[in-house]
């Protein structure tokens, strides 16, 4: 752990800047590739996004004042086109944290044209900064744009600035439709119990030093109580600049939510919280079939395992699976799940020992070790495999990760012997979308610090939109040192 509670520089993958500023290679070859087409209208655009800006800063100094809360921020999210800036020393002189910088690669919209007439590529590329700021370094800010909106020049010391605007196609609150915005409300009600408290996941961005940390955490903390809910589990994650908290919150909460009624949840409001999650893992699907004709004549497996599925409580019993699988759950996870609810395990676990049954393939020659991390969810009407409720993915990975590797106090390496991980294992309301994830992140760095190739389903989501390779690809070349996505 860094001293001091300030974050370490070892990151085999850095979402943002974290960590300690790294200089941006400039731009090569000339000049840049867009113009905008009515710079009196972007200015006029931008002039309001910023009286949008004031105003939500306003709410959340209202906000603050309802948790006896000092020092008020807001999250403002510039977004600029065919720039490559380094905002660091700015940022500091201004006293702005800088959350994260994600790259993108979008079309040219209105206002904005290619200044070549016969483009290589048609995509631009384009860079999110999340800012964080309280009220004097807004009004700063906004002294800055209007005096470079009027001269094209700014003091000694703010040419990113200077550059930043004469690139930027737009700025915004980072708001509550930013926290939400990937959960399917309809599907997630579908068997849902009412009238219980519900588990959510909220991820706080990631604060450079341990001082601000524990007051996001309080802030946040206060207003889920103010909800009539409660925090059950906060976990830090340094490695990957992970904060979040899972909590329990009333149906009404949610219900709220879902019909876009921000005004009574102050939660969702709050410039600390990043994201709002309402679901670990859903899996409402058909498996294989796992019946069998006749008697299994195959030779049973020898040796360590080799692969260990991280998944649901497997029907370890089951003749398909009878002295092929080993089954290691510190955490008891069988005992909630009957016979007849070890559905995903068992269906994940037969097509590791046997493939595809239909082409006669020969069962694995070694034993498939299963470490569940799945549990029939009290939520649900018919009890959906999903996360434990208490457990936040992260952190239940790294985890399970050292269980298997490392051992604990208690126990030896459950799987010492294992090269290969499977997770067959989701969240449905979390697909990538730009920015990747905190279970990505973990998963990434699991990889790297512990040196097993770690394979991914791609899942089952029914809704999930197909991305244009440069979208897909566009965050993964934004940090050329990084590992990318996942390992495979």
């Amino acid at each position: 752990m860094p001293p001091d509670g300030e974050v370490g520089a070892n990151r085999p993958v850095i979402l943002g800047r974290i960590a300690a500023p790294r200089p941006i290679a400039p731009r090569r070859g000339g000049g840049g590739r867009i113009q905008f087409t009515d710079t009196a209208a972007r200015a006029r655009r931008i002039d309001a996004r910023f009286e949008e800006a004031l105003a939500a800063i306003g709410d959340q100094i209202l906000i603050a004042e309802s948790i006896q809360a000092a020092d008020p921020q807001l999250v403002l999210v510039f977004e600029a086109l065919d720039e490559q800036i380094d905002l660091s020393n700015v940022a500091e002189r201004l006293g702005i944290e800088i959350l994260i910088e994600v790259e993108d690669a979008v079309l040219p919209s209105d206002g904005v044209r290619l200044m070549s007439e016969k483009p290589r590529n048609a995509f631009v590329s384009s860079c999110l900064h999340a800012l964080c700021v309280n009220q004097a370094a807004l009004d700063n800010l906004l002294s800055l744009w209007r005096a470079w909106k009027d001269t094209q020049q700014l003091p000694r010391g703010y040419s990113p600035l200077r550059n930043l605007f004469a690139h930027l196609r737009d700025i915004r609150p980072w708001g509550p439709q930013d926290r939400l915005r990937t959960i399917d409300w309809a599907d997630y009600f579908e068997g849902r119990i009412d009238d219980r408290l519900h588990s959510i996941e909220i991820e706080l961005w990631y604060r450079r030093t341990a001082s601000v940390r524990d007051k996001s955490q309080r802030e946040v903390t206060a207003l889920v109580e103010q909800a009539g809910g409660r925090v059950t589990t906060v976990r830090i994650i340094d490695q990957i600049g992970y904060h979040g908290l899972k909590c329990e919150v009333p149906t009404k909460l949610l219900r709220w939510l879902a019909a876009g009624d921000f005004d009574g949840v102050q939660v969702v409001r709050s410039a600390n919280v990043m994201y709002l999650r309402v679901t670990g893992q859903s899996l409402p699907i058909a498996g294989p079939p796992t019946e069998i004709h006749g008697d299994i004549e195959d030779p049973l497996p020898g040796g360590d395992p080799v692969l260990c599925l991280f998944d649901g409580v497997p029907m370890a019993n089951h003749v398909l699976l009878r002295d092929r699988v080993i089954v290691s759950d510190p955490d008891d996870l069988a005992r909630s799940a009957t016979v007849d609810e070890r559905r995903h395990g068992t269906w994940t676990a037969s097509v590791a020992v046997w493939g595809d049954r239909g082409s006669n393939q020969p069962p694995a020659a070694r034993p498939v070790l299963v470490r569940p991390v799945l549990v029939p969810s009290e939520e649900t009407s018919d009890r959906t495999e999903e996360l434990p409720p208490n457990e936040l993915a992260p952190d239940l990975m790294w985890r399970v990760f050292r269980e298997l590797f490392e051992g604990t106090p208690d126990q030896a390496a459950a799987g010492p012997s294992v090269a290969i991980v499977n997770i067959s294992v989701g969240d449905p309301a979390s697909p990538f979308d730009t920015v990747v994830s905190s279970w990505a992140r973990i998963i990434d760095w699991l990889s790297y610090e512990y040196g097993v190739l770690i394979v991914i389903s791609a899942g089952n989501h029914g809704t999930l939109r197909l991305l244009s390779p440069a979208r897909v690809m566009g965050p993964l070349v934004c940090h050329e040192h990084g590992t990318g996505l996942f390992r495979l």
